[in-house]
């Protein structure tokens, strides 16, 4: 863009509106429900590819801002539970992040954690 004396200019500034993600890990033993810190969670987009991992914070929540309009699938990282020997319910939850000028907001997804019984 040239600067020019006494002239208003339009610039053009491409913008895309991207999709934010949240919820909470919670852990299930067996007298009580707490939220837990540190957990991966995966978001795969339709071609089975990872596009993001995220953490969840000490108290479980977690959010990711950025995604692009479309179809997802979220899980708790199978690798990471398999260490841990815990399980999550539900094993996968599909999203849809949707095309909006403000960007869509998709909240509510909850995962459960408990231990594998032997």
């Amino acid at each position: 863009v040239l600067v020019d004396p006494n002239q208003y200019k339009r610039v053009y500034v491409p913008i895309v509106s991207v999709g934010e993600v949240s919820g909470m890990i919670y852990l299930n033993n067996d007298d009580s429900v707490k939220g837990l810190g540190r957990i991966t969670i995966q978001i795969i987009d339709d071609q089975g590819k990872t596009v993001v991992e995220t953490l969840s914070e000490s108290d479980g929540y977690f959010s990711y801002l950025g995604l692009k309009p479309g179809n997802y699938t979220m899980q708790v990282d199978p690798d990471q539970l398999g260490k841990l020997e815990y399980q999550s319910k539900p094993l996968q939850q599909k999203i849809v992040v949707k095309s909006s000028a403000e960007g869509d907001i998709v909240d509510g997804l909850n995962f459960v954690i408990t231990k594998i019984n032997d």
